[in-house]
């Protein structure tokens, strides 16, 4: 009865909203509402699938347009001056790809990769370093919803209208934290019309899939949408005798309402829930066992012991799918809750969006992947990490934009948000016996004494905002494209640091030891106690964008565009009371994109540079017993490259495609890196980086891919082969050969079989086919000089898969 009498007030409604707009808004810069759900299903792209969906064999051979959000309105991808790749949700779900970390791996100039302390998320060779106190340079948003902590990528693939991953710099449009880049996903959301999908997977490794979503029309103006997904598997790698890992289930599930009074304004509420747990989650394989020349097997170190324990035998040192790390664990959970209301009002639309968003991951890693106890406690692991992280973030944005075309457009808006941070780690040192050292057993501790390290971190940070962009048109085909954010970050932090003891570096069993043992601890070892010398700090920054789009011809547009970005500094998360300054950068991107051959021929492609000052990295210093994690400003970097995607259209049966990238991305000026593993044992204390290549920035990378469609028995027969590779890269940033991963190619296919309009499909579904093994993340192994600890890759993987929708 309410619905019904404010509908009879189309005004009424629409100010209603207007005002709600006003007090309900969005999170870190966001996008406009989404694209309607025939464009996310109808996009094709240029990455991980190569293909549109199966088409009726009577169809034009001419491309789809990509409808994208990469500037907060919904614009066709071949308009947008900015380098972005897409994928639709649609696409996801044909080819099993559920997380970001699969899903970059198919795409050049993407990076994104589980670490023991953080996620790595590189655009372009530039990131945030391995430190839980970064925020990240690549920024990932849901529904316009900022999620900063890189553990929140775990569960960002559900339900999933479509991944739009945006190159360089997206400040003005997306924040002060995107200046390396940014993930913008957009969910599906109810219609005006019932409709269901639903999926079913199981393959190797155990691994299983469900999934489904039911969108129901409420009344006229009110539809919601009931989403779950329910997953898991049985692990890829063997873990000692009897494991595997990672052995994972979780489950999520999403509630979304939408209420349309009127055709000028819109409501939309989601609320997301998700639960992970995940056992043997960080299996690192061995690798160097005695370590190669020139290093030497010394009879103390944690290798020469393994060779030892396994009676002499050579023991398995390479990276075969083998681990025989002690267990760990990755629990993960989140709830989010964004209200996004938008509203035709004064020949423009008011759009505000308020969102809530909170997560907790707790992780054990062990830093030494051996199968033994250490010698220092009976029962007790090597090295372990345990951390415990407590995130909440409450924002709101309110922008006007005015209506599409004409010779001048406009948009404004502002930005607020705070953020409570809560990390806790506690790491153990099992193969070290500190309590021996002259100066601490003096204190009365012994060579058995389980010596612990807590470092607490409680970080509070507000963000405001203020942003505006403009096109103008002076003349047909030409657009001048200006924009700016002013942003100030304030933060304030509690820090609380202490030396124990805990078996197995578990939280609940530390216990403080006298301070007199922890004074000379913390000098040994290397590590603060105190608070940090400045526990508050503000950063502040205007950053400037400015571009031009010049109509080459019916369906070709070129632009040329610069932006400068701003990262806030922060505060180190690890033994050392310091702080770090903010980061900035001035990029530049020439690109072009068109539609050729009666509209067959899609071709994007751009050069790009990207100077980087005082970038923030995690570095290390030697002291006398241990190296010790440092963050600091690295003084330069420069990320320049090309990249280019092409999709063809040979008929209406085959397309296919190809986006390949250049990169070279170096520092500038880094004189007092770290040093390689090699340079340590011989006296370095710091390297000179300047010219040498940033982890995880592969010179060349790419994918080439294809999909035949037939007519088979009345059906549908899609082929979809997909070949992705990357060349050698580093995995740290110390330039180490002993931390890269070399040059690799692998080969996807799906073959799908149902109707021409999809309403079911089943699929045989192969990834890796050739089993190239690779690790997506190194380290050293801590008290064994030369061997290496690698977070293995998946190998070959199939499974079949059912899918129906309406």
């Amino acid at each position: 009865m309410f619905l019904s009498s404010i509908d009879r007030f189309g005004n009424a409604s629409r100010y209603a909203l207007a005002v709600a707009a006003l007090i309900g808004g969005t999170a870190a810069a966001a996008q406009t509402s989404a694209p309607p759900a025939d464009a996310a299903t109808t996009a094709a792209t240029t990455t991980a699938d190569p293909a549109p969906p199966a088409v009726d064999v009577s169809t034009e051979a001419e491309a789809a347009d990509i409808v994208v959000t990469a500037q907060r309105r919904v614009q066709r991808l071949q308009d947008v001056p900015v380098a972005v790749s897409v994928v639709s949700g649609a696409q996801l779900d044909r080819t099993n790809i559920k997380t970001l970390t699969d899903l970059a791996v198919r795409l050049p100039n993407v990076r994104i990769a589980p670490g023991a302390l953080v996620d790595f998320l590189n655009v372009r060779g530039v990131g945030s370093g391995n430190n839980a106190g970064f925020e990240q340079s690549v920024a990932t948003f849901v529904d316009g919803v900022y999620r900063s902590r890189s553990r929140a990528t775990r569960a960002a693939l559900f339900d999933i209208d479509q991944v739009e991953i945006l190159k360089g710099p997206q400040t003005t449009f997306f924040g002060a934290n995107a200046i390396a880049g940014a993930l913008n996903i957009t969910t599906r959301k109810p219609r005006q019309e019932f409709s269901y999908n639903a999926q079913a997977l199981y393959g190797t490794d155990g691994e299983y899939n469900a999934e489904g979503g039911v969108t129901l029309p409420v009344t006229d103006t009110l539809s919601a949408r009931v989403a779950a997904r329910f997953f898991g598997m049985e692990g890829f790698v063997k873990v000692g005798r009897d494991q595997r890992g990672p052995a994972q289930d979780g489950a999520q599930g999403r509630l979304s309402l939408r209420w349309e009074p009127d055709s000028g304004a819109t409501s939309d509420l989601r609320v997301d829930i998700g639960r992970t747990r995940t056992q043997n989650s960080f299996p690192f394989e061995l690798i160097g066992c005695p370590p190669p020349a020139p290093f030497t097997l010394v009879a103390t170190s944690t290798c020469a012991r393994f060779i030892a324990y396994n009676g002499g035998r050579p023991v398995d040192d390479k990276l075969d799918g083998h681990s025989d790390q002690t267990p760990t664990f990755s629990d993960y959970d989140f709830v989010e809750t964004a209200w996004t209301n938008s509203a035709d009002v004064g020949g423009g639309t008011l759009t505000g969006i308020t969102a809530y968003f909170h997560h907790l991951a707790k992780d054990r890693v062990n830093q030494v992947p051996f199968p033994f106890r250490s010698p220092v406690v009976d029962g007790y692991d090597g090295q372990t990490l345990e951390s415990f992280e407590y995130y909440d973030q409450l924002s709101q944005e309110v922008r006007f934009q005015s209506e599409s075309g004409g010779a001048f457009e406009y948009m404004v808006g502002g930005y607020a948000a705070l953020g409570k941070l809560k990390y806790l780690r506690t790491a153990a040192f099992g193969f070290n016996t500190f309590g021996a050292v002259p100066a601490v057993a003096a204190t009365g501790t012994t060579a058995a004494t389980p010596v612990a390290a807590q470092n607490d971190l409680r970080e509070t940070s507000q963000t405001l905002s203020a942003f505006a962009s403009a096109t103008i048109r002076p003349i047909d085909g030409v657009r001048i494209n200006l924009g700016g954010r002013y942003s100030r970050i304030h933060k304030s932090t509690d820090r609380l640091s202490t030396f124990g003891t805990a078996i197995n570096g578990r939280r609940e069993t530390y216990a403080v030891l006298p301070l007199a043992t922890q004074v000379a601890l913390s000098r040994v070892i290397g590590a603060d106690l105190g608070q940090f010398p400045r526990p508050t700090r503000t950063d502040d920054k205007f950053m400037p964008s400015a571009g031009v789009q010049v109509d080459l011809a019916r369906d070709v547009m070129a632009y040329a565009t610069y932006s400068k970005g701003f990262k806030a500094g922060g505060y180190n998360s690890n033994s050392l009371a310091l702080d770090y300054g903010p980061e900035s950068v001035n990029a530049y991107e020439l690109g072009l994109k068109g539609v050729f051959l009666d509209r067959a021929l899609t071709l994007n492609a751009d050069i790009f540079r990207s100077d980087y000052r005082d970038l923030q990295e995690t570095t290390l210093i030697f002291t006398t017993a241990v190296p010790t994690s440092v963050v600091a400003n690295a003084a330069g970097t420069r990320s320049q490259g090309v990249e280019a995607s092409v999709t063809y259209r040979v008929s209406p049966i085959l397309t296919l495609s190809t986006d390949i990238a250049y990169l070279d991305a170096k520092y500038t000026d880094y004189t007092n890196a770290p040093c390689t593993i090699a340079a340590g044992i011989a006296g370095c204390r710091s390297q000179d980086m300047s010219g040498k290549r940033r982890p995880f920035a592969p010179e060349w990378s790419g994918n080439v891919g294809a999909t035949l469609t037939l007519p088979v028995a009345g059906q549908s027969l899609r082929v979809s082969p997909l070949v992705y590779w990357s060349s050698r890269y580093f995995q740290s940033a110390t330039a180490d050969p002993l931390l890269s991963q070399s040059g690799y190619a692998k080969v996807d296919l799906t073959v799908g079989y149902g109707p021409a309009d999809g309403r079911w499909e089943l699929a045989l579904i192969g990834k890796n086919l050739t089993d190239r093994l690779t690790a997506s993340f190194r380290q050293p192994v801590t008290g064994s000089t030369g061997s290496i600890a690698a977070v293995t890759e998946r190998g070959r993987a199939v499974a079949i898969q059912f899918s129906v929708r309406p």
